[in-house]
Protein backbone atom coordinates (compact mmCIF):
# COMPACT_ATOMS: atom_id res chain seq x y z
CA UNK A 1 0.00 0.00 0.00
CA UNK A 2 1.79 3.47 -0.80
CA UNK A 3 1.97 6.34 1.43
CA UNK A 4 1.35 10.01 -0.50
CA UNK A 5 1.24 13.53 1.03
CA UNK A 6 -1.60 15.76 0.19
CA UNK A 7 -3.42 18.71 1.03
CA UNK A 8 -7.23 18.40 2.01
CA UNK A 9 -9.66 21.11 1.09
CA UNK A 10 -13.14 20.40 2.64
CA UNK A 11 -15.16 17.57 4.39
CA UNK A 12 -18.11 15.81 2.14
CA UNK A 13 -20.99 13.95 2.79
CA UNK A 14 -19.71 10.96 4.97
CA UNK A 15 -17.58 13.29 7.02
CA UNK A 16 -14.13 12.48 5.27
CA UNK A 17 -11.82 14.66 3.81
CA UNK A 18 -11.23 15.28 -0.09
CA UNK A 19 -8.48 15.92 -1.45
CA UNK A 20 -6.71 15.61 -4.71
CA UNK A 21 -2.93 13.90 -5.93
CA UNK A 22 -2.36 13.12 -9.52
CA UNK A 23 -5.40 14.17 -10.55
CA UNK A 24 -7.32 11.69 -8.41
CA UNK A 25 -9.42 12.29 -5.58
CA UNK A 26 -8.64 10.70 -2.34
CA UNK A 27 -10.97 10.48 0.78
CA UNK A 28 -9.54 10.55 4.53
CA UNK A 29 -10.95 10.33 7.85
CA UNK A 30 -9.68 12.70 10.48
CA UNK A 31 -8.31 15.16 8.17
CA UNK A 32 -9.83 18.91 8.53
CA UNK A 33 -10.11 21.36 5.54
CA UNK A 34 -6.90 22.89 4.65
CA UNK A 35 -4.43 20.47 6.14
CA UNK A 36 -1.57 18.66 4.57
CA UNK A 37 -1.19 15.20 5.67
CA UNK A 38 0.82 12.10 4.86
CA UNK A 39 -1.67 9.15 4.20
CA UNK A 40 -1.54 5.74 3.18
CA UNK A 41 -3.80 4.45 0.33
CA UNK A 42 -6.29 1.28 1.42
CA UNK A 43 -8.53 0.93 -1.58
CA UNK A 44 -7.93 2.39 -5.13
CA UNK A 45 -10.24 2.47 -8.09
CA UNK A 46 -9.54 4.70 -11.58
CA UNK A 47 -10.94 7.87 -10.20
CA UNK A 48 -10.94 7.91 -6.55
CA UNK A 49 -8.92 6.30 -3.42
CA UNK A 50 -9.83 5.85 0.03
CA UNK A 51 -7.04 6.61 2.43
CA UNK A 52 -5.97 6.59 6.17
CA UNK A 53 -4.65 8.97 8.07
CA UNK A 54 -0.87 8.49 8.88
CA UNK A 55 0.53 12.10 10.05
CA UNK A 56 -0.64 15.79 9.91
CA UNK A 57 2.34 17.80 8.53
CA UNK A 58 -0.11 20.96 8.56
CA UNK A 59 -2.47 21.42 11.05
CA UNK A 60 -5.54 22.93 11.16
CA UNK A 61 -5.94 26.08 13.38
CA UNK A 62 -9.58 24.13 14.08
CA UNK A 63 -7.59 20.94 15.32
CA UNK A 64 -8.11 19.74 18.62
CA UNK A 65 -6.54 16.67 20.42
CA UNK A 66 -8.57 13.82 20.58
CA UNK A 67 -9.84 12.46 23.46
CA UNK A 68 -9.15 8.84 22.42
CA UNK A 69 -6.75 6.87 20.65
CA UNK A 70 -9.54 4.44 18.85
CA UNK A 71 -11.42 8.05 17.78
CA UNK A 72 -11.00 7.34 14.26
CA UNK A 73 -13.25 4.08 14.78
CA UNK A 74 -15.95 5.52 16.75
CA UNK A 75 -16.37 9.47 16.02
CA UNK A 76 -13.76 10.69 13.94
CA UNK A 77 -14.59 14.32 13.99
CA UNK A 78 -13.20 14.43 17.68
CA UNK A 79 -10.30 16.43 16.38
CA UNK A 80 -12.59 19.11 14.69
CA UNK A 81 -13.38 22.70 17.25
CA UNK A 82 -16.87 21.93 18.20
CA UNK A 83 -18.27 25.16 16.85
CA UNK A 84 -16.59 24.18 13.32
CA UNK A 85 -18.06 20.92 13.51
CA UNK A 86 -22.16 22.69 13.35
CA UNK A 87 -20.93 24.92 10.71
CA UNK A 88 -19.43 21.71 8.71
CA UNK A 89 -22.74 19.83 9.53
CA UNK A 90 -25.21 22.66 8.59
CA UNK A 91 -23.39 22.96 5.59
CA UNK A 92 -23.23 19.45 4.34
CA UNK A 93 -26.58 19.12 5.50
CA UNK A 94 -27.55 21.90 2.90
CA UNK A 95 -25.60 20.80 0.47
CA UNK A 96 -26.88 17.40 0.23
CA UNK A 97 -30.28 19.13 -0.05
CA UNK A 98 -29.37 20.75 -3.10
CA UNK A 99 -28.14 17.50 -4.70
CA UNK A 100 -31.20 15.68 -4.06
CA UNK A 101 -34.18 18.12 -4.86
CA UNK A 102 -32.13 20.45 -6.97
CA UNK A 103 -33.89 23.21 -4.50
CA UNK A 104 -31.75 25.36 -2.15
CA UNK A 105 -32.87 24.57 1.33
CA UNK A 106 -31.38 26.72 4.08
CA UNK A 107 -32.23 25.52 7.64
CA UNK A 108 -33.61 27.74 9.76
CA UNK A 109 -31.81 26.53 12.71
CA UNK A 110 -29.25 24.18 13.74
CA UNK A 111 -29.00 22.96 17.33
CA UNK A 112 -25.67 22.26 18.73
CA UNK A 113 -25.36 19.38 21.64
CA UNK A 114 -24.49 20.85 25.02
CA UNK A 115 -22.42 17.52 25.80
CA UNK A 116 -20.06 16.36 22.90
CA UNK A 117 -19.03 12.79 25.27
CA UNK A 118 -21.10 10.95 27.29
CA UNK A 119 -24.83 10.97 24.88
CA UNK A 120 -25.24 7.82 24.07
CA UNK A 121 -27.79 5.55 24.90
CA UNK A 122 -26.11 2.46 23.49
CA UNK A 123 -23.39 1.40 22.90
CA UNK A 124 -21.57 -2.50 21.79
CA UNK A 125 -18.65 -3.87 22.32
CA UNK A 126 -16.87 -6.70 20.78
CA UNK A 127 -14.36 -8.58 22.18
CA UNK A 128 -10.58 -9.24 21.54
CA UNK A 129 -7.74 -10.90 23.46
CA UNK A 130 -6.69 -15.03 24.97
CA UNK A 131 -9.34 -16.48 27.63
CA UNK A 132 -8.79 -14.58 31.21
CA UNK A 133 -7.30 -11.98 29.43
CA UNK A 134 -10.07 -10.24 27.08
CA UNK A 135 -10.62 -6.70 26.50
CA UNK A 136 -13.65 -4.77 24.31
CA UNK A 137 -12.52 -3.50 21.41
CA UNK A 138 -14.33 -2.17 17.87
CA UNK A 139 -13.66 -3.01 14.91
CA UNK A 140 -11.60 -0.53 12.61
CA UNK A 141 -13.09 1.82 10.54
CA UNK A 142 -12.80 0.18 6.56
CA UNK A 143 -10.90 -2.78 7.84
CA UNK A 144 -13.39 -5.41 9.44
CA UNK A 145 -9.90 -7.79 10.77
CA UNK A 146 -8.50 -4.80 12.74
CA UNK A 147 -9.50 -4.24 15.95
CA UNK A 148 -8.88 -0.69 18.85
CA UNK A 149 -8.58 -1.92 22.32
CA UNK A 150 -10.71 -0.21 24.76
CA UNK A 151 -9.20 -0.42 27.77
CA UNK A 152 -11.81 2.44 29.46
CA UNK A 153 -14.56 1.67 27.29
CA UNK A 154 -15.52 4.12 24.72
CA UNK A 155 -16.79 8.63 25.82
CA UNK A 156 -19.44 8.79 24.07
CA UNK A 157 -21.74 7.01 26.66
CA UNK A 158 -20.94 7.65 30.23
CA UNK A 159 -18.34 7.03 32.42
CA UNK A 160 -20.93 4.78 34.66
CA UNK A 161 -22.02 2.52 31.62
CA UNK A 162 -18.40 2.04 30.92
CA UNK A 163 -17.79 1.17 34.43
CA UNK A 164 -20.92 -1.10 34.93
CA UNK A 165 -19.21 -3.17 30.94
CA UNK A 166 -15.65 -3.39 33.07
CA UNK A 167 -17.25 -5.12 35.72
CA UNK A 168 -18.76 -7.63 33.32
CA UNK A 169 -15.61 -8.10 31.82
CA UNK A 170 -13.89 -8.64 35.22
CA UNK A 171 -16.20 -11.82 35.61
CA UNK A 172 -16.35 -12.94 32.13
CA UNK A 173 -12.29 -13.11 32.31
CA UNK A 174 -12.79 -14.52 35.70
CA UNK A 175 -14.53 -17.39 33.56
CA UNK A 176 -11.96 -17.65 31.26
CA UNK A 177 -14.24 -17.56 28.51
CA UNK A 178 -12.20 -16.65 24.85
CA UNK A 179 -13.31 -14.97 21.48
CA UNK A 180 -14.98 -18.46 20.03
CA UNK A 181 -17.82 -18.12 22.71
CA UNK A 182 -18.52 -14.52 22.83
CA UNK A 183 -20.07 -12.19 20.12
CA UNK A 184 -20.99 -8.24 22.29
CA UNK A 185 -22.12 -6.78 25.12
CA UNK A 186 -24.76 -4.44 25.12
CA UNK A 187 -25.52 -1.78 27.01
CA UNK A 188 -28.96 0.28 26.98
CA UNK A 189 -28.88 3.55 29.45
CA UNK A 190 -31.79 6.02 29.82
CA UNK A 191 -30.60 9.43 31.11
CA UNK A 192 -33.33 10.73 33.26
CA UNK A 193 -33.66 9.62 35.85
CA UNK A 194 -31.44 6.93 34.87
CA UNK A 195 -31.03 2.92 34.46
CA UNK A 196 -29.20 0.54 32.88
CA UNK A 197 -29.78 -2.84 31.32
CA UNK A 198 -26.79 -5.27 29.81
CA UNK A 199 -27.09 -8.01 27.12
CA UNK A 200 -23.88 -10.19 26.71
CA UNK A 201 -24.16 -12.18 23.18
CA UNK A 202 -22.39 -15.54 23.65
CA UNK A 203 -21.89 -18.23 20.91
CA UNK A 204 -22.99 -21.36 23.09
CA UNK A 205 -25.77 -22.28 25.06
CA UNK A 206 -24.17 -24.06 27.62
CA UNK A 207 -22.36 -21.02 29.77
CA UNK A 208 -22.84 -20.89 33.04
CA UNK A 209 -22.72 -17.79 34.14
CA UNK A 210 -22.76 -15.78 37.98
CA UNK A 211 -25.88 -13.88 39.05
CA UNK A 212 -24.50 -10.26 37.39
CA UNK A 213 -25.92 -7.95 40.67
CA UNK A 214 -23.96 -5.22 40.14
CA UNK A 215 -24.93 -1.44 41.16
CA UNK A 216 -25.95 0.92 38.74
CA UNK A 217 -27.71 -2.27 36.67
CA UNK A 218 -31.06 -2.67 36.45
CA UNK A 219 -31.42 -5.99 34.56
CA UNK A 220 -28.85 -8.38 32.90
CA UNK A 221 -29.35 -10.47 30.00
CA UNK A 222 -27.31 -13.62 28.51
CA UNK A 223 -28.11 -14.34 25.31
CA UNK A 224 -27.77 -17.17 22.82
CA UNK A 225 -27.00 -15.59 19.51
CA UNK A 226 -26.28 -18.10 16.50
CA UNK A 227 -22.23 -17.86 15.63
CA UNK A 228 -23.32 -18.75 12.21
CA UNK A 229 -24.50 -15.02 11.86
CA UNK A 230 -22.13 -12.35 12.13
CA UNK A 231 -25.08 -9.84 13.74
CA UNK A 232 -25.89 -10.18 17.61
CA UNK A 233 -29.33 -11.16 17.15
CA UNK A 234 -31.44 -13.31 19.64
CA UNK A 235 -31.83 -16.90 19.30
CA UNK A 236 -32.76 -17.74 22.61
CA UNK A 237 -32.43 -16.48 26.35
CA UNK A 238 -29.79 -18.23 28.21
CA UNK A 239 -29.99 -16.26 31.84
CA UNK A 240 -31.68 -12.81 32.84
CA UNK A 241 -32.45 -11.19 35.70
CA UNK A 242 -34.29 -7.70 36.56
CA UNK A 243 -35.57 -5.63 33.60
CA UNK A 244 -34.84 -5.92 30.52
CA UNK A 245 -35.93 -2.88 29.58
CA UNK A 246 -35.41 0.76 30.56
CA UNK A 247 -37.87 3.77 30.94
CA UNK A 248 -36.66 7.32 29.52
CA UNK A 249 -38.32 10.41 30.74
CA UNK A 250 -38.96 12.97 27.99
CA UNK A 251 -41.13 16.39 28.54
CA UNK A 252 -43.14 15.13 31.48
CA UNK A 253 -44.04 11.53 29.78
CA UNK A 254 -42.78 8.11 30.55
CA UNK A 255 -41.59 5.96 27.89
CA UNK A 256 -39.50 2.23 28.20
CA UNK A 257 -38.34 0.59 25.57
CA UNK A 258 -36.98 -3.05 25.78
CA UNK A 259 -32.56 -3.88 25.35
CA UNK A 260 -32.72 -4.61 21.58
CA UNK A 261 -35.54 -1.61 20.99
CA UNK A 262 -34.22 1.53 18.75
CA UNK A 263 -34.37 4.42 20.78
CA UNK A 264 -32.66 8.14 19.70
CA UNK A 265 -29.45 8.13 21.02
CA UNK A 266 -29.14 11.83 22.79
CA UNK A 267 -31.90 12.50 24.48
CA UNK A 268 -30.99 16.35 25.37
CA UNK A 269 -31.47 17.28 21.79
CA UNK A 270 -34.33 14.52 20.99
CA UNK A 271 -36.26 16.85 23.63
CA UNK A 272 -35.74 20.20 21.15
CA UNK A 273 -36.64 17.64 17.95
CA UNK A 274 -39.86 16.83 19.83
CA UNK A 275 -40.37 20.30 20.39
CA UNK A 276 -40.22 21.43 16.98
CA UNK A 277 -42.16 18.39 16.18
CA UNK A 278 -44.54 20.15 18.30
CA UNK A 279 -44.43 23.37 17.07
CA UNK A 280 -44.96 22.33 13.40
CA UNK A 281 -48.23 20.10 14.53
CA UNK A 282 -52.11 21.63 15.00
CA UNK A 283 -54.98 20.91 16.49
CA UNK A 284 -56.17 17.81 14.02
CA UNK A 285 -58.37 14.78 13.70
CA UNK A 286 -56.47 12.29 12.62
CA UNK A 287 -52.22 11.73 13.06
CA UNK A 288 -50.38 9.17 11.85
CA UNK A 289 -47.04 7.93 13.09
CA UNK A 290 -44.91 5.81 10.72
CA UNK A 291 -41.83 4.21 11.68
CA UNK A 292 -42.71 5.36 15.21
CA UNK A 293 -40.50 2.59 16.79
CA UNK A 294 -41.74 2.79 20.69
CA UNK A 295 -44.22 5.13 19.80
CA UNK A 296 -42.09 8.45 21.22
CA UNK A 297 -43.50 11.08 18.78
CA UNK A 298 -46.71 9.91 18.92
CA UNK A 299 -47.58 9.69 22.02
CA UNK A 300 -46.29 13.35 22.29
CA UNK A 301 -48.97 14.72 20.38
CA UNK A 302 -51.59 12.86 21.88
CA UNK A 303 -53.30 15.73 23.17
CA UNK A 304 -53.38 17.45 19.53
CA UNK A 305 -54.95 15.00 17.76
CA UNK A 306 -58.65 13.48 17.74
CA UNK A 307 -56.68 9.97 16.72
CA UNK A 308 -52.93 8.71 16.76
CA UNK A 309 -52.38 6.07 14.94
CA UNK A 310 -48.65 4.50 15.10
CA UNK A 311 -47.40 2.39 12.25
CA UNK A 312 -44.08 -0.37 13.83
CA UNK A 313 -42.79 -3.11 12.10
CA UNK A 314 -40.69 -4.30 14.83
CA UNK A 315 -42.70 -6.02 17.08
CA UNK A 316 -41.26 -5.57 20.59
CA UNK A 317 -40.88 -1.84 19.66
CA UNK A 318 -44.88 -2.10 18.60
CA UNK A 319 -45.26 -3.95 22.08
CA UNK A 320 -43.89 -0.97 23.83
CA UNK A 321 -45.45 1.70 22.12
CA UNK A 322 -48.64 0.08 23.38
CA UNK A 323 -47.27 -0.57 27.29
CA UNK A 324 -46.26 3.50 26.72
CA UNK A 325 -49.79 4.51 25.16
CA UNK A 326 -50.90 2.65 28.82
CA UNK A 327 -48.93 4.21 31.15
CA UNK A 328 -49.38 7.71 29.76
CA UNK A 329 -53.33 7.41 29.46
CA UNK A 330 -53.31 7.87 25.49
CA UNK A 331 -57.03 6.13 25.34
CA UNK A 332 -56.94 7.91 21.39
CA UNK A 333 -53.79 6.21 20.30
CA UNK A 334 -53.64 2.67 18.04
CA UNK A 335 -50.85 1.07 17.57
CA UNK A 336 -50.31 -1.08 14.22
CA UNK A 337 -47.64 -3.44 13.99
CA UNK A 338 -46.88 -3.58 9.97
CA UNK A 339 -43.73 -2.84 8.00
CA UNK A 340 -45.09 0.98 6.78
CA UNK A 341 -45.30 -0.47 2.90
CA UNK A 342 -47.12 -3.18 3.71
CA UNK A 343 -49.43 -1.27 6.06
CA UNK A 344 -53.56 -1.27 5.13
CA UNK A 345 -53.62 1.32 2.60
CA UNK A 346 -57.16 2.66 4.46
CA UNK A 347 -55.34 3.19 7.30
CA UNK A 348 -53.95 6.44 5.87
CA UNK A 349 -57.39 7.66 4.95
CA UNK A 350 -58.32 11.16 6.44
CA UNK A 351 -54.88 12.09 7.73
CA UNK A 352 -54.22 15.53 8.31
CA UNK A 353 -50.73 15.32 10.08
CA UNK A 354 -48.12 12.73 8.78
CA UNK A 355 -45.16 11.83 10.82
CA UNK A 356 -42.28 10.20 9.27
CA UNK A 357 -38.89 8.94 10.96
CA UNK A 358 -37.71 6.63 8.68
CA UNK A 359 -34.32 4.33 9.20
CA UNK A 360 -31.17 5.08 7.17
CA UNK A 361 -32.76 4.18 3.73
CA UNK A 362 -35.88 6.51 3.71
CA UNK A 363 -39.37 5.93 2.78
CA UNK A 364 -40.14 2.94 0.52
CA UNK A 365 -41.49 3.76 -3.43
CA UNK A 366 -44.99 2.35 -2.06
CA UNK A 367 -45.35 4.87 0.75
CA UNK A 368 -44.35 8.25 -0.68
CA UNK A 369 -46.98 6.52 -3.88
CA UNK A 370 -49.66 6.24 -1.01
CA UNK A 371 -48.56 10.11 0.53
CA UNK A 372 -48.75 11.42 -2.87
CA UNK A 373 -52.47 10.30 -2.86
CA UNK A 374 -53.75 10.92 0.14
CA UNK A 375 -52.10 14.31 0.08
CA UNK A 376 -52.39 15.05 4.32
CA UNK A 377 -52.11 18.48 4.84
CA UNK A 378 -48.90 18.85 7.08
CA UNK A 379 -46.14 16.15 6.64
CA UNK A 380 -43.31 16.22 9.74
CA UNK A 381 -39.73 14.71 8.49
CA UNK A 382 -37.16 13.90 10.77
CA UNK A 383 -34.34 11.67 9.10
CA UNK A 384 -30.89 10.83 10.31
CA UNK A 385 -29.87 10.60 6.52
CA UNK A 386 -30.30 13.62 4.61
CA UNK A 387 -29.54 12.09 1.17
CA UNK A 388 -32.33 9.87 1.26
CA UNK A 389 -34.23 12.67 2.90
CA UNK A 390 -33.73 14.94 -0.04
CA UNK A 391 -34.88 12.13 -2.47
CA UNK A 392 -37.89 11.45 -0.61
CA UNK A 393 -38.10 15.68 -0.60
CA UNK A 394 -38.24 15.89 -3.98
CA UNK A 395 -41.30 14.04 -4.23
CA UNK A 396 -43.42 16.03 -1.81
CA UNK A 397 -41.92 19.19 -3.40
CA UNK A 398 -44.33 18.58 -6.43
CA UNK A 399 -47.43 19.15 -4.42
CA UNK A 400 -46.18 20.71 -0.71
CA UNK A 401 -43.49 23.60 0.23
CA UNK A 402 -41.18 23.64 3.20
CA UNK A 403 -42.23 26.05 5.70
CA UNK A 404 -39.83 24.77 8.47
CA UNK A 405 -36.27 23.18 8.78
CA UNK A 406 -33.71 22.50 11.27
CA UNK A 407 -30.67 20.27 12.40
CA UNK A 408 -29.75 18.45 15.30
CA UNK A 409 -26.41 17.50 16.50
CA UNK A 410 -27.65 14.13 17.93
CA UNK A 411 -24.41 12.81 17.42
CA UNK A 412 -21.02 15.02 18.20
CA UNK A 413 -17.69 14.16 16.92
CA UNK A 414 -19.17 11.83 13.97
CA UNK A 415 -20.78 12.77 10.70
CA UNK A 416 -23.65 12.37 11.25
CA UNK A 417 -27.05 14.88 12.42
CA UNK A 418 -30.65 14.57 12.17
CA UNK A 419 -32.79 16.99 9.84
CA UNK A 420 -36.40 18.08 10.49
CA UNK A 421 -38.49 19.34 7.19
CA UNK A 422 -41.90 20.28 7.70
CA UNK A 423 -44.04 20.07 4.56
CA UNK A 424 -47.39 22.47 4.24
CA UNK A 425 -49.58 21.39 1.27
CA UNK A 426 -49.83 24.01 -1.72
Amino acid sequence: MREITLEFKKIVGEGKALGRSEGKVVFCYGVLPDETARVRVTFEKKNFAEAELLEIITPSPKRVAPKEDHYLSCSPWQVMEYGFQCETKKGIIEDLLYQTTKETIRLDKFYGAAEAFGYRTKIEYSFTGEPGALSFAFHKRGNYREKYLLPQGCALISPAANALALKILGVINGLKLSTADLKTLIIREAKNPGSRVAALYMKRQDIELPDMNFEGMDGFLAIYSNPISSVSQVDGIVKAWGNDFVTEELLGSKFSYGFDCFFQNNMALFEEALKEIRAASFKCGKLVDLYSGVGVIGLTLRDLADKVLAVEASPNSAKYAALNAQANNATNFEMVCSMSEKADGGLFDGTDILVLDPPRAGLHNKVIKRIMEILPKRIIYLSCNPITQGRDAAFFLEKYKIIRSAGFDFYPNTPHAETLLVFERE
